[in-house]
């Protein structure tokens, strides 16, 4: 299972009812698999019924990222930007592309 951690501002920002949700963007034309991730807050309610949890019970991913994601060591932090929240993991920016081409994430 993956080893997803929130920091205290994480925490502190996320409402009643939410959860963090890792979704995947398919960025490749020739390959499904292509991707990168992103991570937002939605409404328990709202989750799309494929997401599944990442470890705990706050985080949840679409199935595609959840195949990347598990078993990795996953920081969750939140910026906030005047009044939005802007979540933002550890994961390299080219994290995505790593996962489809089968490179490993290099120790942090």
């Amino acid at each position: 299972m993956s080893r997803i951690t929130l920091t205290p501002a994480a925490r502190e920002a996320l409402g009643d009812e939410e959860v963090l949700f890792f979704d995947w963007h398919v960025t490749g034309l020739c390959c499904a698999d292509a991707g990168e991730f992103s991570v937002r807050p939605l409404r328990r309610p709202r989750l799309p019924r494929r997401a599944r949890p990442l470890g705990t019970d706050l985080v949840y991913a679409h199935p595609t990222a959840w195949v990347h994601l598990t078993g990795l060591p996953v920081t969750i932090d939140c910026r906030p930007l005047w009044r939005w929240r802007r979540f933002t993991s550890d994961l390299p920016p080219d994290a995505g592309l790593r996962c489809c081409l089968g490179r490993p994430f290099m120790a942090r």
